[in-house]
């Protein structure tokens, strides 16, 4: 396991099924400290299922690219995958229960590039990273970019060293996962500023299109007594 790939794998039991849980490093919504699965999303997500009737196992845990997580939820019956952006392309392929919280998503660089975007365009002329199958990537796609233009790592730690080493003009992710990791790698966020904002999206538990209606039904309406 590397520490790198920071997706964890969780086992509940719910009713009579197995559900995996994939989730990412995109803090404070879920995160990983001292060797366990924790943040905002994951505490709530532990708050639905108990106030459900149902338990959640924190054993099995497994690293894991995102891309890895989100292939497995769009393929195989019982599993999860959480913080997830609700977006168009996603909406007909998964059982949503949500929303969770809301993520910015921006492209971040040095200030010290001294990048002025004025327009979407502009963006094209910088070297700029993704994490491949992202709602942020999906965000360049829409307003031109081309996966070849892109520099694709597989989590955000990757994408944080080669900004801070220079080798990527900026980065696009969740501003709030960005401004808390950085933090955390010993960054001074004074060095670090959005050049552009792409877009807002609702965070969501997203659920294997098979699940069963009437369970995401009850999770969503338990989900806003605790939400109140």
């Amino acid at each position: 396991m590397k520490s790198f790939f920071l997706l964890f794998l969780l086992c509940f039991s719910l009713s009579a099924e197995v559900f995996k849980v994939y989730t990412e490093q995109n803090p404070p919504y879920n995160f990983l400290e001292n060797g366990k699965v924790k943040g905002q999303a994951t505490l709530l997500l532990e708050q639905l299922f108990q106030k459900s009737g149902h338990t959640i196992f924190e054993n099995n845990i497994y690293l894991l690219p995102w891309t890895i997580g989100y292939h497995e939820v769009l393929n195989k019956k019982n599993t999860m995958i959480y913080s997830m952006a609700r977006i168009h392309e996603r909406e007909a392929l998964f059982q949503w229960v949500g929303p969770i919280g809301k993520m910015t998503l921006g492209v971040i660089a040095k200030k010290s590039k001294h990048m002025i975007i004025a327009s979407p365009d502009a963006l094209h002329s910088y070297k700029i990273a993704t994490i491949p199958g992202t709602s942020t990537e999906k965000a360049l796609f829409d307003i031109g970019f081309r996966a070849e233009e892109l520099d694709r790592f597989a989590n955000l730690t990757s994408q944080l060293k080669k900004l801070k080493e220079n080798r990527v003009d900026a980065i696009a992710f969740g501003v709030e996962a960005v401004w808390q990791l950085l933090q955390e790698m010993g960054n001074d966020l004074s060095e670090y500023e959005v050049v552009y904002v792409l877009k807002e999206s609702d965070l969501y538990f997203a659920f294997s299109k098979e699940t069963n209606a009437k369970l995401i039904a009850e999770l969503n309406e338990t989900l806003k007594t605790l939400l109140k």
